[in-house]
């Protein structure tokens, strides 16, 4: 099973990546953790290339699409590939969405072209689950404050909006892998609710479930609204006053 964690810089995807991959190592199922760009010794390589935010010259946008497809393909042959053959679960912080939202909806590249380079890069892989944490943009930068930013997180506010419109395209076209999530809430409610539907999935078919009046695993539909939303009725109102400054 390949389930994915998605969301702008600040969303909490990580943190919630490592907590599901700790339970269900924990449950002796075997679990592999990786991040994109990263997860061998040549991605590691491409990622200090890619944010890196002390480079010279600006990286072209194709550059940086074509450099983030080389590190999922090196990541997809050498981690994920096995692991998924052996029946391991591999939790991956970010994957093909990220390109279509960062460098398709941000950065303004052809959807077509990126499709096409992403079904190259993995071989057609798809996950099985993506987590979107949604946060507001605000929340998402105060969180940030003090880190220090790479590249990508230096980016304008206006570039972050159209990745969160671009992210929420994506959730509305895939509603059979998409959850998204409200990331504001607490991180043990955020990873009780995931874990439950990770495990549906492992036990069931998913698609099953939303055909079942959104009871899952013994999870309340309430319980679930107030995590996941119908994203078909989801609206991306643009912060004039973030935009402006």
């Amino acid at each position: 099973m390949l389930i994915t964690f998605e969301g702008i810089d600040g969303c909490g995807k990580s943190s919630q990546a490592k907590l599901l991959a700790d339970r269900l190592r924990d449950m002796q199922v075997e679990t592999i953790l990786v991040r994109e760009p990263g997860g061998t010794d040549l991605s590691e390589n491409i990622r200090t290339i890619v944010l890196d935010g002390k480079i010279n010259s600006p990286i072209a946008p194709a550059a940086e699409l074509l450099l983030f497809a080389a590190s999922r393909a090196q990541l997809v042959k050498e981690v994920i590939e096995p692991a998924l053959k052996r029946n391991a679960v591999v939790i991956c912080d970010r994957f093909t969405d990220s390109t279509i939202a960062y460098q398709g909806y941000g950065r303004g590249l052809p959807l077509a072209y990126i499709r096409t380079i992403n079904d190259l890069a993995t071989g057609g892989i798809v996950p099985d689950l993506t987590f979107l944490i949604d946060v507001p943009l605000e929340l998402a930068i105060n969180r940030r404050k003090g880190m220090g930013d790479d590249r990508m997180e230096a980016e304008s506010r206006i570039f972050f909006n159209h990745v969160m419109q671009g992210y929420m395209a994506l959730a509305q076209k895939h509603p059979d892998r998409f959850h998204v999530i409200d990331g504001a809430d607490s991180m043990e409610d955020i990873h009780h609710v995931i874990y439950r539907l990770v495990e549906y999935e492992r036990g069931n078919d998913l698609r099953h479930a939303h055909h079942t009046n959104g009871a899952i695993a013994g999870v309340p539909a309430t319980e679930l609204f107030a995590y996941s939303f119908d994203v078909t009725s989801a609206t991306m109102v643009a912060d004039t006053e973030a935009l402006a400054s």
